[in-house]
């Protein structure tokens, strides 16, 4: 293959890397975008249960209490007034 016309090809490839690019940007862009976790400190006052923190929280409040039992290694979901927990934020 002889290339004829050297301005038109750099221009074609040149759409072709941006069209590539653009897709692969697309489909793999949030698998490349992690971004650490943050927590806010939470003390537990008189009343508060981990059903009830959970429930401030945005979603689903059973995956809610998960995460905050995961992050905290509680082994069930007694909590204590005075205890502080870090509870995910967005």
């Amino acid at each position: 293959m002889r290339i004829k016309s050297m301005p038109r090809f750099i221009i074609s490839m040149s759409i072709i890397f941006i069209l590539m690019f653009s897709i692969f940007n697309c489909i793999f862009g949030g698998v490349f975008s992690y971004q650490e976790p943050t927590y806010e400190k939470v003390i537990v006052s008189n009343g508060d249960t981990l059903w009830s923190i959970a429930k401030s929280l945005d979603g689903n409040i059973n995956e809610n209490i998960f995460e905050i039992k995961k992050i905290n290694n509680l082994n069930n979901s007694d909590i204590y007034i005075g205890q502080e927990l870090l509870i995910p934020t967005v």
